[in-house]
């Protein structure tokens, strides 16, 4: 039911984020994709299924979306040459089932991504906080990491060594944090690590100046617009990623992809008072049948 809730929203949310659309064209601009798993057994909202995940994909490559690279992104907005539509294909935490069902099908395509890792989990048995409920949700272990990493097709980037909140540390942890991930990964890549994601999308302030340290970009995990020319240097560290959720299915994408899911941010906020208007309407839908 609350799948069902949520996919209807979506819809009835739709001509307000058409209009919004028509008033924000851009013809030249970066679209941050947010993923997180590709799985058929898990029931919650940042994992989609595979057949899904290939009809994304297959969109994408029919449509003629030109897949670029955080290192692209990097030289784009600090040249101020964004040019066309382009999409960035972005997965955190590492899991087990990018390697097994999402990769092969970007290799498919040829299209790059990148994975945003946790050294802290990789070849080890621990779960993320939120997956204590779920019975399969492996990370990838190095193994894995090392066979994508010689193929080319595959970025990396920091998630933090242990998928802290940055907003809870002190400077010296947050600090920690950051060079550590960053040593790891490289030593056991051999590879620069450029790029950082914030675990939960939560934005540290404070620890900004660290961050500019040790990457040249930072991503959050919100509802974002894309990214156009008026995208100055100065929001390199404060990217918004667009999230690619179960309940967009096939169809809602391509209207993700067009912003006519802008609305959606305004419904999160306001989840409970939708419910029960939605709830109503369907119980109207009800009993005229």
């Amino acid at each position: 039911m609350a799948f069902f809730l949520r996919t209807f929203i979506k819809y009835l949310l739709l001509p307000v984020g058409i209009v919004y659309s028509l008033f924000n064209k851009q013809e030249d601009e970066i679209l941050i994709l947010m993923y997180h798993r590709v799985n058929d057994n898990s029931n919650k909202e940042l994992a989609v299924s595979r057949r899904n995940f290939y009809w994304h994909m297959s969109y994408l490559y029919k449509k003629g979306f030109n897949i670029i690279t955080m290192d692209e992104v990097c030289s784009m907005i600090s040249g101020n040459t964004i040019k066309g539509k382009n999409i960035v294909i972005t997965f955190d935490d590492g899991y087990l089932d990018y390697y097994t069902n999402a990769y092969p099908i970007l290799k498919r395509y040829k299209f790059p991504s990148i994975t945003y890792l946790c050294p802290g989990y990789i070849g080890t048995c621990k779960k993320y906080q939120w997956d204590r409920d779920e019975e399969n949700a492996p990370v990838m272990d190095w193994q894995h990491i090392h066979r994508l990493n010689s193929e080319g097709l595959v970025e990396f980037g920091s998630h933090t060594v242990n998928h802290v909140d940055m907003d809870k540390l002190d400077l010296v942890d947050i600090d920690r944090e950051l060079k550590l991930s960053k040593y790891i990964l490289e030593k056991k890549l051999g590879r620069p690590i450029r790029h950082f994601a914030y675990p939960r999308g939560i934005y540290s302030g404070s620890g900004e100046e660290i961050l500019k340290r040790y990457y040249d970009t930072a991503v959050l995990i919100s509802n974002g617009k894309p990214i156009n020319r008026q995208c100055g240097i100065e929001h390199i560290y404060t990217l918004k990623r667009i999230p690619v959720l179960k309940s967009d299915g096939k169809y809602l994408f391509a209207a993700r992809l067009k912003g006519w899911l802008a609305a959606e941010e305004f419904a999160r906020n306001n989840l409970d008072r939708l419910r029960i208007i939605s709830s109503n309407i369907l119980h109207l839908l009800t009993l005229k049948k």
